[in-house]
Parts: structure tokens; sequence; C-alpha cells
């Protein structure tokens, strides 16, 4: 029964999202198409509203998509050696309508030194990201800061993503990584979502061979933590950007 209602939820949170957007698209379009807006700067910030809404359809609709997937055991990943950093720029771009028209500001804080490269599948790499940001931007409450933080710990690369809004009780932070889970807290009854971005994030990371872990408080925000190995040469060691370091096995985050 708990899981019927859960899906029932889903299918109530999913069609709203979908509607939401769907409309500001329809009216924007109406205006433009009428000739009611001849203000150049109207005109590009209609543009950039229905681009922004054209792309959280489009994540919604991936969500499900790689969701309905993974249930059938149909999910593939085409993984290759790639630069992390570069990686998180570019999914960094299709999300900066979205942080902007939000009133969002996005400290994004690279590495100091190279980066290892990183083996992962770049457009499973950047839903996975993408997810991350939306779900900060989501809880984020009257904050309107969020963190994104690019590290190398021994022989992982971590993202880490960091907001400032209502947290997330420990008793829930396990729970919040199950498919259509969402926080029980009166905090967020006015927060829709589908309850699969986070269950997304956690089977990408573990098929790219790495871990994703929460730390959070109520009332203090939360950061989430994703954890990619290091691509190895056939020697043990860790790439680095073509030269080769050693580097011995450890745990995430040790």
């Amino acid at each position: 029964m708990k899981l019927s209602q859960m899906k029932a939820d889903f299918v109530s949170n999913v069609s709203h999202e979908l509607r939401t957007p769907l409309a500001s698209i329809r009216v924007f379009g109406e205006f433009l198409k009428l000739g009611r807006v001849n203000d150049n700067e109207k005109i590009r910030e209609y543009g950039e509203y229905i681009e922004n809404e054209s792309r959280r359809l489009t994540q919604l609709i991936n969500n499900i998509l790689d969701f309905s997937k993974i249930e059938s055991a149909q999910k593939k990943y085409a993984f290759e050696e790639a630069d992390l950093v570069e990686v998180i720029r570019e999914a960094l771009k299709t999300f900066d309508v979205r942080l902007k028209q939000d009133g969002f500001s996005l400290a994004f804080e690279p590495p100091d030194i190279p980066l290892p490269s990183v083996v992962l599948d770049r457009d499973a790499i950047s839903q996975a990201l993408i997810n991350l940001l939306d779900n900060a931007v989501k809880y984020s409450g009257i904050s309107r800061e969020v963190r994104l933080q690019v590290r190398h710990e021994g022989d992982w690369v971590c993202i880490s993503v960091t907001d400032h809004g209502i947290g997330i009780p420990r008793e829930e932070q396990r729970k919040i990584f199950d498919k259509f889970y969402r926080v029980g807290t009166g905090l967020v009854h006015d927060v829709k979502g589908s309850g699969l971005g986070l269950s997304l994030v956690k089977h990408t990371i573990e098929a790219h061979r790495g871990k994703v872990t929460v730390q959070s408080q109520p009332g203090q925000g939360a950061t989430f933590a994703v954890y990619l190995p290091a691509a190895r040469s056939e020697a043990g060691h860790t790439m680095v950007l073509g030269q080769e370091t050693s580097a011995t096995p450890a745990e995430p985050g040790s």
C-alpha cells in the first residue's frame, strides 16, 4: 500500500512538473507570436524563459526514461576517459539560465592542480550533476547560494554540491536515495519533484564504480559528494593528464 501511494504521488508530481513549464512556454510563445512584445530586451528575456522551461522538461523526461531503462535492466553507459572539469563546465552551461532566473549565484571552485582523468559516460555524469544542482535549488529555502567544488582525494575525484537550505534529518538521509522517496517534512510541502533525481544519481555513480554521500543537519543545508575513481594505467598508477603517479587504493573520503 505504501509503494502504491508513492507511485500515485509520483504520477501526481510528474504531471504537475510537466504542466507548469508547458503552460509558461505556451503563454510566452503566444505573446511573441501575437507581436505583443516589441522591446528587444523583453523578447530576449521571454526567449530565455522558454529555453529554460524547455530544459526543465528535457531533464524531467530524461530522468523518467533513464528510470524506465534502469527498471528494465536496459540502461547502457558509453564510458570514455575524460577531463571531469571540462564535463562539469559543459553541464553548468545548460543550468546557468535556470540559476539566473531563480536568482541563484553559483560558486564554482575548480581544483588548484590538474585532476586525474576519469573514465565516465559524459551524458550520464552531466545529468547526475544537473540533478544534484536541481535538488540544491529546490531545497535552498530563502537562501540563494550554491557551491560546487571539485577536488582530488587519493584514488578518487570528488564533486560536491552544497546548499544552505532546509537540510535533511539524519533518519531520512539514507532513504532519500530510494526511488519515489521525498523528505517527509512540512517545510517542503510546496516543493514539487518526481522523487527520481537522487535515486538516478546513486545508480549512475555506482555504475561508474563510485559512491555518493550526504552530510546535512536540519536548517543548515546539505552537501552531496560524488566520488569517482581516477583512471588507472595497467601498472596500477593514477593517470594525471597524461602523467602517471603512484596511488594506494582507499575508500572514498578516507
